[in-house]
């Protein structure tokens, strides 16, 4: 029953022998020094922890007075008790800080759950409480030198302990967090400010901005392109519908945030979604996946047997930790960064996580990359391959420079599928867009900004084909590395310019679009061939309209480092051109390995370059996740830049790249510009 004592009557307890000794003695009675014993020894015995620094120093502390008082006759103990005494626990607290086993944290191990104690912070907070009980110690411990009267601060000193003991662990986890927030990033946007420019329509931008025109914003949004949706667009060849990258998004699954934000423009995701369907290409056999994950654990379980209790084991944690990070989007629609969970949704809450969201926060705290974790479970290299192909697909990093709390999110193609927009990916776009001016906003394409105006710090709009449009609130969706261009060094602090010139691009891509005279229906509408290291999405069998009856819409795409722009020479030179068609016949003949015929029933044939990427999204290097997603790599900028009223949306901040990922940065955006109205506690 003692390890089920919380951790302030445990710490009563372990203080009740001193308690009645100092008293006893005070009085003159030696008697107290046999109590503490008796006290102490009874105590030891129901511990759980034998090594409890606290219990052994009380047991020792009383066995050697016991033994000087009544064996040795001498009263020093009696006499002395509180020099002697409180001098004795200055000594315990510090040698247990020296031992690295702060006397306060087998208290506070009662209080937190477990998940908590190998955290950093958990160690820190407890060797600040154990040094500050050291010091009071000693001090009660020179008070105890002085008068009678004088004495008796000790018992305000313990008291001040107490209460520090209560309110600091909260008071440093709040302010641990909060400081995450850069010091630029601490400005609110103004509580008036009704007018909002968009800069740039990808879907980050597109979200912030129809959340932000449904709550009654004036917002406009400024394209470059001729058409919004920046990678989440389509376009057409002949009767050919194309998606220009998207094959599938995630986060339409519960308390997914594309799911939260659907209902909040009015719109149901089960009109305007299909559940993508997928195959995997290893060593020559194809693996075509289970849209459930109970079929999915039991058919790996099946092809790897000796591996079947880990499956279940990795597959059981990683759905608990996947559900537990997106509590948040409940209550805010979306999951949130530390820095924010505290400013937010308040101390409480944050002191709370760690215990709400055990499995999530211990893989987050783990400071593991996806190799590191796919290793302590498995043996089998081909499993680990396995399970690494939608790091390398939707993150553009190995498994090895792949940070587990980015691969979680991914593992949500299996745990809640993948989803494909109805009419191709410019559908999403196009509906959003829609929204912002179905509630009087504006959407300009071709209105390219060429610089962000900036007045005594703080953004004043924006200048566009030439026109000045002014507003007290300009959101960014492009790519961090762009922000020098756009704001101008000078408007910059140094430390931040240094941040954003040691960022780095993300992978890009080489996409070849083909338009074929084949019933490619039997085939699955994603395959990916680890065999290749490409992946073919045949969006015409999640969506027919998108071809002819009787043909079929193939893209083939391989992931690329961003150096690969290099390698394709400047648009329209015939050295890019001969690149660009070497480049898309090599992956035709890979794709006509996997699907027999395929090259010789081409009607209609185009490419994308990381080039073409560039000039369509303005992403340096056709970067298509925004900034480098791999451990290792410079953090992402904050949503808040130092420009007050200038915010970040998109694949540069918070959490990364991909459809759901923006989704999440643009709802965060407009959250917070609204001043976090919608929180639903």
């Amino acid at each position: 029953m003692a390890e089920k004592v919380p951790g302030g009557l445990w710490m009563a307890l372990l203080f009740a022998p001193w308690i009645i000794y100092w008293m006893l003695c005070g009085l003159g009675h030696a008697s107290g020094v046999l109590i503490g014993l008796a006290l102490s020894a009874a105590l030891y015995a129901i511990s759980p922890d034998k090594k409890s620094i606290m219990a052994l120093t009380t047991l020792c502390y009383f066995a050697v007075a016991s033994a000087w008082t009544f064996g040795a006759k001498s009263p020093l103990f009696v006499e002395q008790s509180g020099l002697i005494g409180y001098g004795a626990l200055c000594v315990m607290c510090f040698a247990s800080l020296a031992l690295r086993r702060p006397y306060t944290y087998e208290v506070s191990k009662r209080d937190y759950p477990e998940v908590y104690w190998s955290t950093p912070e958990f160690f820190k907070i407890n060797a600040f409480l154990t040094a500050a009980w050291g010091l009071i110690f000693l001090a009660c411990a020179l008070l105890h030198m002085l008068p009678f009267p004088l004495q008796l601060a000790s018992y305000g000193l313990i008291a001040t302990g107490i209460a520090l003991s209560a309110l600091f662990p909260r008071a440093y986890v709040s302010w641990s967090v909060r400081k995450l927030v850069p010091p630029y990033a601490r400005w609110r946007a103004p509580p008036d400010a009704r007018k909002v420019l968009i800069v740039g329509a990808g879907i980050g931008g597109l979200t912030c901005g129809a959340l932000l025109a449904r709550q009654g914003y004036e917002v406009i949004v400024l394209e470059q392109h001729h058409k919004v949706g920046g990678y989440c667009t389509s376009f057409r060849r002949g009767a050919f519908t194309f998606d220009a990258s998207v094959e599938a998004v995630s986060g339409l699954g519960p308390r997914g945030p594309v799911r939260w934000l659907l209902p909040e423009l009015g719109y149901e995701p089960e009109e305007l979604f299909v559940r993508t369907d997928e195959a995997y290409v290893i060593g020559g056999e194809w693996v075509r996946l289970p849209t459930e994950l109970a079929r999915l654990v039991e058919q790996l379980c099946e092809r790897y047997p000796g591996e079947a209790e880990a499956i279940r084991r990795f597959f059981s944690e990683v759905e608990t930790a996947y559900r537990e990070m997106y509590k948040e989007v409940e209550l805010v629609g979306a999951p949130l960064p530390p820095p924010l969970l505290a400013e937010v949704l308040g101390p409480e809450y944050l002191l709370r996580y760690p215990a709400e969201h055990p499995s999530f926060y211990r893989l987050l705290n783990s400071g593991m990359t996806l190799k590191g974790l796919l290793d302590s479970y498995f043996e089998d290299e081909e499993l680990k391959a396995f399970l690494s192909i939608l790091a390398e697909a939707y993150l553009g990093t190995r498994a090895e420079k792949t940070p587990v709390a980015s691969a979680l999110p991914i593992f949500g193609y299996y745990i809640d599928g993948g989803y494909y927009p109805k009419g191709s990916s410019q559908a999403l776009a196009d509906l959003l867009a829609k929204v912002i001016e179905d509630h009087g906003g504006e959407v300009l394409t071709r209105h390219r900004v060429e610089r962000v105006v900036v007045e005594r710090g703080t953004v004043r709009g924006v200048v566009a084909n030439g026109r000045f449009f002014e507003a007290p609130i300009v959101v960014l969706n492009t790519n961090a590395l762009n922000l020098l261009d756009l704001v101008g060094e000078e408007n910059l602090p140094g430390d931040y310019v240094r941040h954003l010139r040691s960022l780095r691009p993300s992978v890009t891509a080489f996409v070849v679009y083909l338009g074929v005279d084949m019933d490619l229906s039997g085939y699955p509408p994603l395959i990916k061939s680890l065999d290749d290291g490409m992946g073919i999405t045949i969006s015409s069998n999640l969506d027919p309209s998108l071809a002819p009856e009787g043909h079929a819409c193939v893209n083939i795409i391989t992931i690329l480092p961003p150096e690969a722009y290099d390698a394709f020479k400047e648009r329209g030179t015939p050295e890019y051109r001969a690149k660009k068609r070497s480049f898309a016949e090599e992956l035709v003949d890979k794709a006509s390995r996997l699907i027999p015929g395929l090259k010789e029933h081409i009607v209609i044939m185009d490419a994308a370059t990381p080039r073409t990427f560039e000039r369509y999204t303005l992403n340096p290097c056709g970067a298509i996740y925004g900034l480098d997603q791999s451990a290792g790599a410079p953090e992402r900028p904050y949503f808040k830049t130092p420009i007050k009223g200038l915010y970040l949306v998109g694949a540069s901040t918070f959490p990364g790249g991909g459809i759901e990922a923006v989704v999440i940065s643009g709802i965060i955006a407009a959250n917070d510009i609204s001043g976090w109205l919608s929180i639903r506690l």
